[in-house]
């Protein structure tokens, strides 16, 4: 492939009607910063060069801000306004982690339905719950925004959560999974590994997250005066292990043994029993997502699990296009 210069990636990374593979072709990751659900991606330095002092330094300031991720947003935006005049299109507003914002390599849960939906999306690769719901929540102020400033008719707002919460690292940089999975010992179930007071404190934490989340929609945006309103919980899919217990050789570039490396060390001997721990942390969130959306009636349960076959699976997180497609037809089946 040709190299091109930091002036032209700028040009395809600006033009909204790049393909997102196109500018994939040129982005590596910066292994460092890698986390489950947020890969922090960069040009390539081999395959885009700066041609002065000056874009080295722009290129230097890219790096360090997560230019290429923040651009990914402000693309979606744009592609959202340039649709505004599609008004027999119904629209969603997604808000999440990677499977609603997964930059440039994959397309994700909002690329998949974004043919049927106009998207306005302000969700973040590696996004916590934390983070979205009690310390910078902005859902309610970007469905104001979409409702009252833009007049527009909202079918559904789709919030992806958890996923880090579970998988992710705590704030002392210890992945979840080392806190919530007891030690392997091959004599218990594996029900008996998670039956941990860590785990009861994690999906705790989820659940007043999703109840604020849908106490502050009932609150902003009534079902009597707002009756079409549907908010769309998801849950993952089981996603299978794939480095247990030496790591897996064919990852991605930009992925990490994110669940194989604290399983394995817990001391899980082998992939296939890793991945029925994690098929069970998976059955725990869909079971507590379904029990909160009962409690209210625009709550809808989005079940994933069973629609991302065991080969389409692009890393230990995430789905390939062919898998987020799957798993964006059962999605759809609720909007």
């Amino acid at each position: 492939m040709a190299q091109i210069t930091y002036s032209e990636f700028l040009d395809k990374i600006s033009d909204i009607n790049v393909p997102d593979a196109e500018i994939a072709k040129y982005l590596t990751a910066r292994p460092t910063d890698v986390t489950p659900f947020g890969p922090v991606l960069l040009p390539d330095p081999e395959q885009v060069i700066p041609q002065t002092a000056m874009e080295e330094l722009q290129v230097e300031a890219a790096v360090a801000g997560a230019m290429v991720n923040a651009f990914a947003r402000i693309r979606r935006r744009k592609k959202f306004e340039a649709r505004l005049d599609e008004t027999d299109v119904p629209v969603l507003y997604a808000e999440g982690d990677s499977w609603l914002q997964f930059p440039f390599l994959l397309d994700d849960l909002v690329d998949q339905l974004s043919a049927d939906f106009r998207i306005w999306c302000t969700s973040e690769a590696g996004d916590t719950l934390e983070n979205m719901v009690f310390k910078r929540p902005e859902y309610i102020k970007q469905l104001h925004h979409l409702i009252d400033d833009e007049g527009l008719e909202v079918r559904g707002f789709l919030f992806s959560g958890a996923g880090n919460d579970v998988v992710g690292k705590g704030p002392d940089g210890m992945p979840a999974l080392e806190r919530i999975v007891r030690p392997y010992d091959a004599s218990q179930t594996i029900e008996w590994h998670i039956e941990t007071d860590a785990l009861t404190e994690t999906l705790a934490q989820i659940e007043k997250a999703y109840r604020r989340v849908l106490d502050d929609i009932d609150r902003e945006f009534p079902a009597p005066s707002f009756p079409d309103l549907k908010v769309i919980l998801h849950g993952y899919d089981r996603v299978p292990t794939r480095g247990v217990p030496d790591g897996d050789d064919n990852r991605p570039f930009y992925a990490r043994d994110w669940t194989s490396e604290p399983l394995s060390k817990l001391g899980f001997p082998d992939n296939a029993t890793a991945s029925k721990v994690v098929a069970a942390l998976i059955d725990r969130l869909n079971a507590l997502t379904a029990r909160v959306c009962q409690a209210y009636a625009r709550a809808f349960h989005a079940d994933l699990r069973g629609t991302v076959p065991v080969g389409q699976w692009n890393d230990e997180l995430h789905p390939t296009n062919a898998g987020f497609k799957m798993a964006a037809a059962k999605l759809k089946t609720l909007l």
